[in-house]
């Protein structure tokens, strides 16, 4: 099956996974997670796009970004990982690719889902049980987004800011949120419309995305395995 134009609104964040082929380990030393970095902001600065989650482990990330358009969003995603790619295979002597095909994404509506999926991509070293608490854990947005230290990768989204005017107390009302958030019924939903290409949001915002894209929002479940490849390949 012939895979869909990806869902790219300007200015509307996306959530984005890229996971290392055969989801063999891309970040195994530090030094890969500080490269990784590099590249990360490299692109930001060469696409004028906007990042505001992340987390990097040790086979894949995630990102929650705010491109100005599609175009500008393959500029980020093309000088990313590209850049890795390159120093990666430097560094072991190989050859080829490190990426595993596309990358996955889906739209996210701001308003009501957004911190949603800061937490989604947040907590995912705790899910993947290399830490039990957040604050112990450097490779992701975490530390700059709840407790004010300052990372250059972020770019903070105005919903963020709009938490507070103090830096203490946003950081305070976003731990707080945070702990509120329940994942329960949004984790599947999540990674749901992240590897199938969809729209994560309210049944509202399907249909404004639908009238602007002229195309459905949500993949239809009728035809193939969801656990194929060419199920999943319908998508990013």
């Amino acid at each position: 099956m012939a895979r869909l134009p990806r869902i790219v609104i300007p200015n509307q964040p996306l959530h984005i996974m890229h996971r290392g082929n055969n989801r063999q380990a891309i970040f195994e030393a530090n030094e890969d997670l500080i490269r990784i970095k590099e590249d990360i902001k490299f692109a930001l600065e060469k696409s004028d796009c906007k990042l505001h989650a992340y987390v990097i482990m040790t086979n894949h990330l995630h990102l929650l970004i705010t491109p100005e358009s599609k175009e500008q969003l393959a500029v980020f995603m093309q000088a990313m990982a590209n850049r890795y790619v390159r120093y990666f295979n430097a560094t072991r002597n190989r050859t080829g690719t490190i990426w595993e095909g596309r990358y996955k994404s889906c739209l996210v509506e701001s308003d009501q889902y957004l911190f949603t999926l800061y937490k989604y991509i947040e907590m995912n070293p705790i899910k993947a049980n290399m830490v039990t608490s957040l604050e112990d854990y450097l490779w992701s947005s975490y530390g700059h987004n709840a407790l004010g230290i300052v990372d250059e990768l972020i770019s903070e989204h105005s919903l963020y800011l709009a938490l507070s005017d103090d830096v203490q107390s946003r950081c305070d009302k976003y731990k707080d949120l945070f702990e509120r958030l329940d994942l329960t019924k949004q984790n599947d939903r999540v990674t749901q419309a992240t590897v199938r290409g969809e729209v994560y949001g309210s049944s509202v915002f399907h249909q404004q995305i639908e009238k602007l894209i002229s195309r459905p929002t949500l993949l239809s479940a009728h035809g193939g395995d969801r656990k194929s490849v060419e199920y999943k390949n319908q998508a990013g």
